[in-house]
């Protein structure tokens, strides 16, 4: 039977979509379907009425519905989302990263069956295991010290699935090292998160008789922020799609992607909505930005778009700054003049509605230890945070949540908790080990409410309790519980999160008492009342000399930092970067320029 439970739920909210015409055709859509979505255009709420709707109303239990994101923070979003309307994962209701899909649902039920030329039983390395086995091959093949970066060898990985058709040397230096990385793995019986793509790439491409077996478990797919999953996924999709009769829902923006070295390439999804067979549906309402903001994103971007702000007469900041001193001079002026004033200029603003965005960590650096000599608190998310973001770290982070208050209000669900501790286990348990597990955790649970706590009591003893004996049975856990090592260490006495609180630890995401400081590749997807880029000199956005297409890129994650922004955006330079050969004064960043320009044009028409 459909899903009865969720439907006065996802319909009291889809009767809000009626104003929207393009959200409202994408909620309609019955076949194929692409939506491209602008900046703050509501995307993610139409993408989880979609799936309650097809939950509700399309499939039937035991069919139902798999939706593939980007990221583990995409992931948990949509989860919180769909448990508001009585949504959980289950069985037939598929919600992770590309990676998750293609363990859980290709190869682990089809892999053997397939002989495809991986060790069974799987196991994936860790990253450790992972950067070890590339510098032994990279050093064997090319010297120590070689100019071969993993990076490339990355995108070389995801990005070129027929390596018999290589012409450039440097591609083809990378054809070898990704085979004799990949051989060694195999040797020590791992497999890597990159093999899960490809091989389930390789599954669905090369057996056909998976894909009536496949779309008899979800006869639709739904695929979010497309345009950053890159050309295997995308050959997944063509094929359970248009061959298997697997009904498409993918959403995305070609304009945001900014993930070119990954091997993810916008045009994938462009190519996609201009099929026949696929409904193309754009949403240009943006209700995240002022007006203003709006207008100056689009003008960044070198391209109309025919995006409106949901509210025109909002007003808004948008500000040129130049700081002398470098990264370390634009640090104190957001600190001592910009983030006082944006505090005061609404009431109720706090620092977890400002965020500091720049170009990589060791621009975050700087920042943070600016912001750290101010005393002001913040969260930190990019290379150097104290931990990455995996499936486990959220879990242990909304266990947090519900133990610090958030178990009265149902944020998170309890119920969504124990799913998701049972979807951590390799192998589907039986039924009555099942509830037995759900038992234990949520007396564990239950037994670690506090009204205050310290965040690094409450990871020790949910790790005592079962954690550490969940991560030492499931070697497919391995390199989160690296992660789950680290978020252990940042908050022991002496760490970088030692004083943080349990309620802390819960909110680090949107904590309102936290200034944000992110990178901009870490930025999308967010918004904040106030956005203060820093690092906006050429040489740093964009590098000097870059290619057309990294040019363009760059371009895009500079239309990305500004469309994070509500009611201000704040710009800052120098003229100037410092680099390992002296200070080189190029100027700022030509982005700058154009957009000023731009800008001035338009107000004096």
């Amino acid at each position: 039977m459909p899903l009865r439970s969720v439907s006065a739920a996802y319909l009291a909210q889809a009767a809000d979509l009626a104003g929207n015409p393009g959200q409202q055709a994408a909620y309609d859509s019955t076949g194929n379907c692409v939506v491209l979505a602008g900046p703050g255009s509501g995307k993610t709420k139409t993408l989880v009425l979609k799936l309650a709707r097809i939950m509700a109303e399309d499939v039937r239990a035991p069919r139902g519905a798999a939706c593939i994101t980007y990221s583990q923070e995409c992931a948990r979003e949509l989860t919180r989302r769909l448990e508001r309307l009585g949504l959980r994962e289950a069985s037939n209701l598929f919600i992770g990263t590309v990676h998750g899909f293609c363990l859980r649902h290709l190869l682990m039920p089809y892999g053997r069956l397939a002989d495809l030329p991986v060790p069974f039983p799987l196991t994936v390395a860790t990253t450790r295991q992972s950067d070890q086995a590339m510098k032994r091959v990279g050093d064997r093949l090319f010297g120590v010290g070689h100019p071969n970066k993993t990076m490339d060898l990355g995108r070389h990985r995801r990005s070129v699935l027929d390596r018999t058709s290589i012409f450039w040397t440097s591609e083809a230096e990378l054809a070898a090292w990704a085979e004799g990385y990949e051989a060694e793995l195999r040797r020590t019986g791992l497999i890597d998160f990159d093999d899960l793509v490809v091989f389930g790439q390789r599954l669905v491409s090369e057996h056909d008789w998976v894909l009536p077996l496949l779309q008899a478990k979800f006869p639709v797919l739904a695929v979010d922020e497309y345009q950053d999953l890159g050309v295997a996924l995308h050959r997944i999709v063509k094929r359970v799609a248009f061959d298997g009769g697997v009904r498409l829902f993918a959403v995305g923006d070609p304009d945001q992607s900014i993930y070119g070295f990954t091997g993810a390439d916008g045009a994938l999804l462009q190519d996609l909505a201009e099929r026949d067979d696929v409904e193309r549906v754009q949403l240009r309402l943006n209700y995240r930005s002022a007006a203003r903001i709006v207008s100056a994103s689009e003008m960044a971007l070198g391209e109309a778009r025919g995006y409106r702000s949901n509210d025109p007469d909002r007003q808004a900041v948008i500000e040129f700054t130049q700081c002398a001193d470098g990264l370390e001079g634009q640090a104190a002026h957001a600190i001592e003049e910009i983030i006082p004033a944006a505090l005061a200029g609404k009431p109720g603003r706090a620092l977890g509605d400002i965020a500091i965005l720049y170009r990589d960590y060791r621009a975050g650096d700087v920042v943070a230890e600016a912001v750290a000599a101010a005393g002001l608190d913040f969260v930190r998310v990019d290379t150097a945070a104290p931990y990455r973001k995996v499936a486990l770290t959220s879990w242990i982070e909304d266990c947090a949540a519900w133990c610090a208050g958030g178990w009265r209000e149902a944020r998170p669900q309890l119920r969504g908790l124990l799913d998701r501790w049972l979807g951590f286990h390799r192998a589907r348990i039986p039924e009555a080990e099942a509830r037995d597990e759900a038992q234990r955790l949520t007396q564990l649970l239950w037994s670690l409410r506090v009204e205050e706590g310290i965040a690094r009591d409450f990871v020790a003893a949910l790790r005592a309790g079962m954690l550490d004996a969940l991560m030492a049975g499931e070697p497919s856990l391995a390199d989160q519980g690296e992660q789950v090592n680290r978020m252990t260490a940042a908050l022991a006495v002496g760490g970088a999160l030692a004083d943080l609180d349990l309620a802390s630890l819960g909110g680090r995401d949107g904590s309102p008492l936290h200034l944000n400081l992110l990178t901009l590749h870490s930025a999308k997807g967010c918004e904040y009342d106030v956005v203060i880029m820093v690092g906006l000199d050429l040489g740093s956005l964009p590098w000097r000399n870059e290619l057309p297409a990294a040019r363009r890129e760059s371009r895009r994650l500079f239309y990305v930092g500004l469309t994070r922004a509500r009611d201000e955006i704040h710009m800052l330079y120098s003229g100037y970067v410092d680099t390992a050969r002296g200070r080189m004064r190029w100027g700022r960043s030509p982005f700058l320029d154009e957009l000023e320009a731009r800008m001035e044009e338009a107000e004096d028409e």
